[in-house]
């Protein structure tokens, strides 16, 4: 299926976690990420079971430090 990240269009399996997406399709780290789908936040707790479909908007969010 197809889904958009941060912008950019991204082919993923079909049935894919909010988690899987993230820590195998990507493999980012996710200490510090936070996540939102079609502009809800989805907390981290239920990326496990946050199942992601056809056409969602995905948006990556990095903490960061600075002064």
């Amino acid at each position: 299926m197809n889904i958009i990240i941060n912008q950019q269009s991204r082919d993923i399996p079909d049935q894919c976690s909010l988690e899987q997406l993230l820590t195998q399709v990507l493999g980012i780290p996710v200490a510090g990420l936070a996540v939102a789908v079609d502009q809800t936040v989805i907390p981290s707790t239920d990326w496990p079971v946050y199942m992601l479909r056809e056409a969602d908007k995905v948006m990556l969010i990095r903490a960061t430090q600075g002064g």
